[in-house]
């Protein structure tokens, strides 16, 4: 025969038929391998250990560790101070553990080392801006707001070559250039031999605005009329703050008076009082097949949950369990309970005794008494000697949830410090109208990009604290109408100014051109150390990440490149390249 299973609760012998169903037999078990019975216990192994990720963090149980390597050169250059001859840089796992001269610096038992007697040693270049990575379909994307993170959509593998890691970009941050005024999220990735991989938690790291048209004729005019526009991006963003901070007071006050509310019924339940229609303590018209406390009988069960004849005594209970009808979900039958007690309350309080009458026409209706049935009294007060009739909580209403704007949660985040906001500004004007913005909305986090212009404004870059990434800087690479700018002179003028500066290629086809853009920016007035910190530390400050990368410093990732001349020589070659300790590039 088979057992009826109802939609709303499944008997306990369909549980356990299904489940017996699903285990294989206790020979099919053996015959698999696993010991059956107690003999399971006894063989069982015990799990094996876990083991840690790879990069000498967490090693576990089985993990070799990464063996030491000492790289021994005729010059390392720390970039965080002054050049050591004949110095050596020791690694172990994925951080530098020690720097210094030969001789004066402890050479871990059993390290590998690599000399490089006439070479240069110098950190893992950072490259502050390049579009390495990103679809091509982006750079003529006008529809793009602050909340899109272009971490989405990002390729490992593009139809360019962009090969940061053999050019000894071992930081890169990555942007789209496109028609948008405001384009998105930019990322930090970590460029490796074939892909790249996203910097922990710098996956969206500023939002990009752009506050120029570019080498496009426009009469200054037209670029105020944008300036206006940008700033006005940051009004409202006050009121959008607060109507989500009420929004989330109103949903805790919300919680806890509904908590009251659920209590206060409880409460009253559990006193004892009769309803219509019930005796203290038996809901009325209770569901057949229901246990006393008001829960569902299971069919086919004995007394605590033993099967028939499993627990002993004569198997009435089994048969009378066996007949009973099929069960009622708790749920449905508390539904089922309040909607009905409802109708016997809405009856009995519309009764023809109790029911109002139409007075006879022409005759005024007497005055109730203080009894509710004479002159003198209110209409509705309780009789004398009886209890005004209590009344609970009302049930509150969930509140309702302000509207979420993508780009005003960026903008937030921007004024919180979370994000930089980079602008692109190249002439004065604009650049000056991204630092009176910065002001005018206190943007902890300002840097401006291909600002072409930088030095009309250096004095004031640097007193309100804000940072400026170049690129393009190569001879006779500015179109017609920006031949006024001398941009290989720029981060010459920004660094008498004191102001923080960074050099980037601005396009992963041009990662190669890096360091060839420093020493251009050397011919310009720029000294050495500075070009070389321009390329290595400034734009990890500016990217956030100097404590972690841009010097060789102990305690940072072991992101080093090799160079088998000064990096800055025109006819130098990179020999070596790690990232995190691990070779991204080594010439054949």
């Amino acid at each position: 025969m088979r057992t009826p299973c109802s939609p709303s609760v499944l008997p306990f012998t369909c549980l356990l038929a299904l489940g017996a169903s699903l285990l294989p037999a206790p020979g099919l078990r053996a015959q698999q391998g696993e010991p059956a019975g107690k003999e399971a216990a006894a063989t069982q192994e015990a799990p094996a250990p876990r083991r840690g990720r790879q990069g000498g963090q967490g090693q576990g149980q089985g993990q070799r560790r990464r063996q030491p390597i000492v790289i021994e050169a005729g010059t390392v250059h720390p970039a965080s101070g002054p050049a050591i001859e004949d110095g050596v840089v020791v690694i172990r796992g994925n951080r530098i553990v020690a720097v210094g001269k030969k001789g004066e610096v402890e050479i871990p038992e059993g390290a590998a080392t690599r000399s490089y007697p006439t070479g240069h040693v110098y950190p893992g270049l950072v490259d502050a801006e390049t579009d390495a990575y990103t679809d091509p379909a982006l750079r003529g994307e006008g529809n793009l707001d602050a909340g899109l993170e272009l971490r989405l959509d990002l390729r490992a593998q593009n139809e360019r070559d962009d090969a940061l890691a053999a050019a000894g970009i071992t930081t890169a941050y990555v942007t789209v250039r496109s028609p948008a005024q405001l384009r998105g999220q930019g990322a930090i990735v970590r460029p490796r031999a074939q892909g790249f991989d996203f910097w922990p938690e710098k996956d969206a790291a500023a939002v990009q605005m752009r506050l120029t048209n570019g080498p496009t004729p426009s009469h200054a005019l037209q670029r105020l009329a944008q300036f206006e526009g940008a700033s006005k991006m940051f009004e409202g963003l006050d009121d959008y703050r607060k109507a989500k901070k009420d929004y989330t007071e109103a949903l805790l006050k919300y919680e806890k008076d509904f908590q009251e509310y659920l209590d206060y019924h409880e409460k009253k339940k559990g006193s004892g009082e009769a309803k219509p229609g019930e005796a203290a303590g038996t809901p009325a018209n209770r569901p057949a097949g229901a246990t006393p406390e008001g829960a569902p009988r299971v069919p086919g069960r004995g007394r605590r949950g033993t099967p028939p004849g499993g627990g002993g005594g004569d198997g009435k209970a089994a048969e009378e369990a066996a007949s009973a009808p099929v069960p009622v979900a708790p749920e449905k039958a508390e539904a089922f309970e309040n909607a009905l007690l409802a109708l016997i309350e809405a009856a009995s309080a519309t009764t023809p005794e109790t029911a109002p009458q139409d007075p006879p026409q022409g005759r005024i209706p007497p005055r109730q008494g203080p009894s509710g049935q004479g002159p003198g009294g209110q209409p509705g007060q309780p009789q004398q000697g009886q209890p005004a009739k209590e009344e609970g909580p009302k049930r509150p209403t969930y509140p309702k949830k302000p509207n979420e704007d993508p780009t005003k949660e960026a903008l937030l985040r921007v004024l919180d410090g979370e994000l930089a906001l980079r602008v692109e500004a190249h002439r004065p004007d604009e650049v000056r109208a991204a630092l009176a913005m910065q002001k005018e909305h206190e943007i902890p986090l300002l840097v401006i990009e291909q600002a072409y212009g930088a030095a009309d404004a250096a004095a004031t870059i640097a007193a309100q604290g804000a940072m400026v990434v170049l690129t393009e800087v190569l001879p006779g690479r500015m179109p017609k109408v920006y031949e006024s700018f001398d941009v290989p002179a720029v981060p010459a003028a920004l660094q008498r100014a004191g102001a923080s500066f960074a050099i980037a290629s601005g396009a992963g086809r041009r990662a190669s051109c890096l360091r060839l853009m420093a020493a251009t920016a050397i011919a310009g007035g720029l000294d050495a150390d500075a070009a070389l910190r321009a390329i290595t530390l400034t734009p990890a400050e500016i990217l956030g990440v100097a404590k972690d990368t841009g010097s060789l410093t102990a305690g940072k990732f072991a992101d080093v490149l090799v160079t088998d001349r000064s990096l800055f020589a025109s006819d130098s070659h990179v020999l070596l390249v790690l990232s995190q300790g691990r070779t991204e590039f080594e010439a054949k």
